[in-house]
């Protein structure tokens, strides 16, 4: 009896470590947690959201979904469709903003502190390492390349586009699992 409670425990403490969390922990407020956690579900709801409509052939509804909910600036973005404005107008609001900012906007060059000066912004970035900042970076670049290339698909989509349009997500997804294999937050 008492060896089989030895190998239990052995077993126990093996089986604990095999499945240590070795991910780097990023400490920040837990108000600042629960938002960034939030952030991560929708991502993921918007993925399904894009999922869907490619599967059902609607690539201008993904394309939606990645622009207005995943790209830099989104929760701008939402901000001004509360307000009434049009897409198109948004779109031209947002294209200013890059100009004025040399073609960098989010790019540590965005909103807050960044205004030009490659600071940390006003939002939860500001509470993380600089490689999750970058890996935040091309988060949103992919979310907005795949977007150019779902927009571009004719009708009827083409083998091609699928494939186009699948290694697009392909590489945003690339990033999220790149971010949540090496980092979790406390």
């Amino acid at each position: 009896m008492k060896r089989l409670i030895q190998a239990i425990c052995i077993a126990t403490i093996t089986t604990a470590s095999a499945f240590a969390d070795d991910r780097q922990v990023i400490k920040v407020p837990s108000e600042i947690k629960a938002m960034f956690l939030e952030e991560m579900r929708s991502h993921l709801d918007n993925l399904n959201e894009i999922t869907l409509a490619i599967a059902s052939g609607d690539f201008k509804g993904a394309a939606y979904v990645a622009e207005t909910k995943m790209t830099f600036g989104h929760g701008m973005r939402t901000l001004m469709l509360d307000k009434g404005l049009t897409p198109e107008q948004i779109d031209a609001i947002m294209e200013s903003m890059r100009q004025q900012n040399g073609g960098t906007m989010g790019r540590g060059k965005g909103m807050g502190k960044g205004m030009g000066g490659g600071g940390q912004g006003m939002g939860m970035g500001r509470y993380m390492p600089d490689e999750v900042r970058q890996l935040g970076q091309t988060f949103h670049e992919a979310a907005a390349n795949f977007a150019k290339v779902a927009k571009s698909v004719s009708s009827p989509a083409t083998a091609e586009d699928y494939q186009n349009v699948f290694n697009a997500l392909s590489e945003t997804i690339d990033v999220c699992s790149a971010c949540h294999s090496s980092y979790r937050v406390e």
